[in-house]
């Protein structure tokens, strides 16, 4: 199932219809006022950018483009990010590099300097901005930024999300008790349309 992700500079730009997730800057010039947001948008997921390389424990996605982060500095952010962030018994999301397609090639080869793999490692949101929605290798690619203004037409660019497993719906548990007398924890994440064994 695939999903749609917005962003912009201005988190009161994106539209909270039709959006299944938020992309919001969380430091630099841009960075979005979480209050508004959470008003704004209520329960959809929030993916938060960092563009200056220095918040890989609040950020799960680095923003490496032309004056914000610079591909050299990715190995040490995502290495950060999985030493402070993820536990070896319970793993959160790969960390996040955003790029548009001209970076791939430099921030693979300093990935690549330091032993890390994308989809293993780190993952890739790419950006296309030219009605582009897929690239050849998707390997470890959990989203594609598409559309900038000059196609969505507003302030914001549009992403498709094909990660389903990347800020997936909330789980919503239940205890039932088996004909057995037994009790069994149930969970789902298609907020209660069914249920399985947590």
């Amino acid at each position: 199932m695939t999903r749609i992700m917005r962003d912009s500079t201005n988190v009161l730009d994106i539209p909270a219809q039709g959006t299944d997730i938020v992309a919001l800057y969380a430091n630099g010039k841009y960075a979005a006022d979480r209050k508004v947001a959470a008003q704004l948008f209520g329960t959809k997921p929030i993916g938060f950018i960092d563009v200056i390389g220095d918040d890989w424990q609040g950020a799960g996605i680095l923003d490496v483009e032309t004056g914000d982060a610079t591909a050299d500095q990715a190995p040490l952010w995502v290495m950060r990010r999985w030493a402070t962030v993820h536990r070896p018994v319970s793993l959160d999301y790969p960390p996040i590099i955003y790029c548009d397609r001209s970076k791939l090639t430099p921030v693979f080869n300093f990935m690549a300097d330091d032993g890390l793999q994308v989809g293993r490692d780190f993952k890739l949101w790419i950006a296309t901005l030219d009605g582009t929605k897929a690239v050849k290798d998707m390997t470890g690619v959990m989203a594609v930024q598409y559309a900038g203004e000059h196609i969505t037409g507003h302030h914001y660019d549009e992403s498709i999300v094909y990660d389903d497993t990347w800020h997936c719906a909330p789980k919503t548990g239940i205890l039932v008790q088996l004909p057995s007398g037994i009790t069994d924890h149930m969970a789902s994440t298609d907020n209660g349309r069914t249920f399985h064994r947590s």
